[in-house]
């Protein structure tokens, strides 16, 4: 189920002095409390995108005419039929501001669709007001899996990687491996094989490759072998495209200067 994840930026608590005219009747003696607006705040009907961080605020006072103190400020999440506490706080004072940053975490990466927040502020007479807003997720379709081929025949400019932003090297005398090198103005990366599966969407992928250093080479498929499987992932940056390869095997047959092909899937 969808959980939001927040990371704790402050809490501000202000205090007044407090009085009332015990002959009035209030009809309504609940406290106040309001989404704090702006361009930088979350706000109802926002749709988030799903690796952004968003900052989010609660704004709870005392009724202006009571000026009962504040207690407690209660925040929640709810998607679909789970309910998440956020927050759950004695508070005091006749005004108390809460910030915070509102994420998804990691291990709810399988969520979709909308969630709700909700804040709860009680008074010390136990009048209570509730607010709530709503907004979706955006996350992008999953990546779809392709095949792919690279070739490189004899001494024949290799082909299937240009599209890639890559291109065969040299391969070495005495270490008989592909060359595989970035175009100029791509980048090349070596990843973990376990992200072939773990990333699913162009915006992981992204934050993926933000984190990853590039490399200027990779050299780890035999052209000597005549079948050889593999489990190895690498990624490129090409044209503001990124990509994720998934190399599983290559073949080999003697000729001159070896035909070699290299297969397996790009998303």
């Amino acid at each position: 189920m969808k959980k939001l994840a927040l990371a704790l930026v402050c809490l501000i608590g202000v205090a007044f002095l407090s009085s009332c005219d015990p002959k009035n009747v209030i009809e309504n003696p609940e406290p106040n409390i309001e989404f704090l607006k702006g361009d930088t705040y979350v706000a109802d009907g926002d749709v988030l995108d799903y690796f952004g961080v968003y900052n989010f605020g609660v704004r709870a006072a005392s009724n202006p005419e009571t000026l009962e103190p504040l207690a407690r400020l209660v925040i929640t999440s709810k998607s679909e039929d789970e309910v998440t506490p956020l927050l759950d706080t004695l508070i005091s004072g006749t005004e108390f501001i809460f910030e915070d940053v509102v994420y998804f975490a990691e291990d709810s990466k399988e969520i979709i669709g909308s969630f709700v927040i909700t804040a709860e502020v009680t008074d010390a007479a136990g009048e209570k007001k509730t607010i709530s807003m709503e907004c979706e997720v955006d996350l992008e379709e999953e990546l779809t899996p392709y095949d792919f081929t690279w070739n490189r025949h004899g001494g024949e400019p290799a082909t299937g990687l240009d599209g890639f932003g890559l291109k065969w090297g040299k391969n070495l005398k005495d270490d008989v491996y592909a060359v595989i090198e970035p175009l100029e103005g791509a980048l090349l990366y070596r990843l973990d094989s376990k992200v072939w599966e773990e990333t699913q969407t162009e915006a992981q992928l992204a934050a993926l490759l933000s984190e990853a250093t590039p490399v200027d080479q990779f050299r780890e498929v035999s052209c000597y072998t005549p079948d050889k499987d593999y489990d190895i992932v690498i990624a490129t940056t090409y044209e503001e495209i990124n990509y994720l390869i998934h190399i599983t095997h290559s073949h080999s047959e003697p000729f001159k200067g070896t035909d070699v092909t290299i297969t397996g899937q790009y998303k």
